[in-house]
């Protein structure tokens, strides 16, 4: 049973949104204010929240705002349920400030159940996509010391390992601990070295027309295409924003062709689900635009006198590279090299 928090200073309000949820199986908890939603929230970890915007002691926009800054509650899905802030710039500031809808009083009960059983399934969407990124990371690519791992789906024991909380891969910190260590086995044990990066094509539009939870779910279905296609790395990790990396103990041709079926993969698959995605709308020609994600990877390879710095800048030139040709291609050095 799904729990959902209603928050609302009118007192008939809470009564009757807890008399409707209650009646198509929902648990309810409450509050009269957003200071009070705060901590409740926290407290009782509620798979959806229902926020009035106009409330005494902390309005609905400001808790909001504060419920999307807190990594305890960041990732509830929020609903403005509002009768007083009903201008166009009002719901504009509650998507804004992370809200997945906003909606005005007086509401169709029908529409608000629909809109929160499809916002609890894509919530259960993201967190087993989650969690089945970093068992298959582990499984995958294990660190040296593997027992040191948090569980999957420990979302708190992770953010103070070396695990990136969206995505369940590797984080950028860790990326420049194993990096270091890669890159000293290869010049003592003679070993081939490349790094591969792997950068979101055009993820600025997705984040802008599709809004910013499509888009953290869009970077978690990289993820997940990058490890189910990558059969040679070592690691895999997410840098920073739409941007990964994948190290591999392999001279740049076979890295090269590693490199290109994760680009392909991610190319064929299909990210737009329309029984997930709660489209805004937008013209057919954008949604054309952003039918199929695509990436851009640069490959690089270590040679000999050259720094793990000047290994990192190859990669990134020929990344570059890929952009600059069309994007949805794989650049490796040695092609820009040579030019």
């Amino acid at each position: 049973m799904a729990k959902i928090l209603i928050v609302d200073d009118n007192i008939d309000m809470l009564d009757t949104l807890e008399h409707l949820f209650t009646f198509y199986d929902f648990e309810v908890v409450r509050a009269e204010n957003g200071r009070e939603a705060l901590a409740v929230a926290e407290r009782e970890k509620p798979g959806l929240i229902i926020l009035d915007a106009l409330m005494p002691v902390m309005n609905g926009f400001e808790a909001c705002e504060k419920l999307k800054s807190n990594p305890q509650t960041r990732d509830i899905p929020v609903i403005f349920l509002s009768a007083n802030y009903t201008r166009l710039e009002h719901q504009q500031k509650g998507i804004e400030l992370g809200a997945d809808d906003y909606i005005l009083k007086p509401f169709n009960s029908q529409e608000l159940i629909t809109k929160i059983t499809s916002l609890l399934h894509r919530r259960r969407l993201i967190e087993k996509l989650r969690n089945d990124n970093q068992q298959l990371l582990y499984r995958k690519c294990p660190p040296p010391e593997r027992e040191s791992l948090p569980a999957a789906g420990d979302n708190e024991a992770a953010k103070d390992f070396n695990i990136d909380p969206l995505t369940g891969l590797y984080n950028n910190r860790f990326f420049q601990q194993r990096f270091e260590e890669e890159y000293r086995h290869s010049l003592n044990a003679g070993g081939g070295l490349a790094l591969a990066l792997v950068d979101a094509d055009m993820f600025q539009r997705i984040n802008e027309i599709y809004s910013e939870q499509t888009a953290d779910y869009v970077l978690m279905r990289i993820a997940n295409v990058i490890l189910h296609n990558s059969r040679a790395a070592e690691v895999v990790f997410r840098l920073e924003n739409n941007k990964f990396a994948l190290l591999l103990r392999l001279p740049e041709d076979p890295a090269f062709e590693e490199a290109e079926r994760i680009r392909s993969a991610v190319q064929r698959t299909q990210f737009f689900e329309q029984d997930f995605f709660q489209l805004k709308k937008v013209s057919p020609r954008q949604k054309q635009a952003l039918e199929n994600v695509t990436v851009s990877i640069g490959v690089a390879a270590l040679q000999k006198q050259i720094s793990k710095n000047d290994l990192l800048q190859q990669a990134q030139d020929s990344l570059a590279q890929a952009k600059a040709r069309g994007r949805n291609r794989t650049v490796r050095f040695s092609e820009i090299q040579n030019t």
